[in-house]
């Protein structure tokens, strides 16, 4: 892995019945999006880039991202940590970008595996597999099975994977990548940074883990006034990087690693938390989007 030592950077991610992974059909207006297992997303990147799954992945490809994505050369999963779908219903009046972005047509939650936590969640991104499968139990496990980057290195391809310091976007999604950053103190640091690489590098691969809203979550609740701000600074973040990346030829992938539920602290005060099987910390949004030169 190269590791970018750089002032700034940042990128993006956003943690019912499981559908099929093959299911085809748009989801009708007005109803609730299609549910796919997380694990389905490695096999879906793969089978975008026209490469193979990783061998250990659990679940199909997704048919319906597959066919609209089809012939993407590069591809960028941002990751919003804790938007889980049910955060994103209650807080659409401070999301007016990422709204903007989302149709019946290009728009899908996923489900956590289990337990719903950061790292586990994103090793299964870049796997396919659950945690049996992974032996993901912290950040800095080491993973037991094939994973994406190693992939996409094996047909010639490069990858990225960017966080804040400490954080499971620097040391898990990071370490198993071509290209990181150090030492990022903010999401924008890792925006910044990010834009760098990819600029100096131009990895076909980017996956991005934005901090902020676990951090607030946690400290003042899911469904807080404080996670409202933090919701549109989320979605300000997309609004700087979305556009960018698409100008480059990246298809993306909008979503999350997971929700979160509300608790009550020791002090008598709300926050928040997550790792059960409930669907506030287990479906979370998925939102597609070709790049800007196959927009039409």
């Amino acid at each position: 892995m190269n590791v970018f030592r750089l002032s700034s950077l940042a990128l993006v991610s956003i943690s019912c019945a499981i559908l099929p992974a093959a299911a085809s059909e748009a989801t009708p207006s007005g109803a609730a999006p299609q549910t796919y297992a997380m694990q389905a997303l490695a096999p879906t990147i793969a089978a975008i880039l026209g490469v193979p799954a990783p061998k250990q992945a659990e679940a199909p490809p997704i048919d319906r991202i597959v066919k609209d994505l089809q012939g993407s050369n590069k591809l960028a999963v941002l990751g919003v940590d804790a938007f889980g779908a049910a955060i994103w219903e209650k807080m659409r009046g401070k999301t007016p970008y990422l709204n903007s972005l989302a149709t019946g047509a290009n728009q899908a939650q996923l489900r956590s595996v289990l337990p719903s936590v950061t790292c586990v969640n994103f090793g299964c991104m870049i796997t396919g597999g659950s945690q049996k499968t992974t032996g993901i139990l912290t950040k800095d496990s080491q993973l037991q099975c094939e994973d994406l980057c190693s992939v996409l290195r094996a047909n010639g391809m490069k990858s990225g994977g960017f966080g804040r310091k400490d954080y499971t976007g620097d040391r898990l999604l990071g370490r198993y990548a071509d290209f990181s950053v150090a030492d990022m103190a903010s999401d924008q640091d890792v925006l910044a940074g990010m834009m760098e690489v990819i600029e100096a590098k131009k990895p076909e691969f980017v996956i991005v883990q934005y901090g902020k809203t676990d951090d607030v979550f946690h400290a003042r609740g899911p469904f807080s006034q404080e996670a409202a701000e933090a919701c549109a600074g989320a979605d300000a973040w997309l609004e700087q990087l979305v556009p960018w990346l698409r100008a480059r030829g990246y298809a993306i992938l909008i979503t999350a690693d997971h929700g979160q539920h509300e608790t009550a602290k020791k002090d008598g005060t709300t926050g928040g938390t997550h790792g059960t099987a409930s669907d506030l910390d287990c479906l979370v949004p998925l939102v597609w989007l070709r790049s800007a030169e196959r927009a039409n």
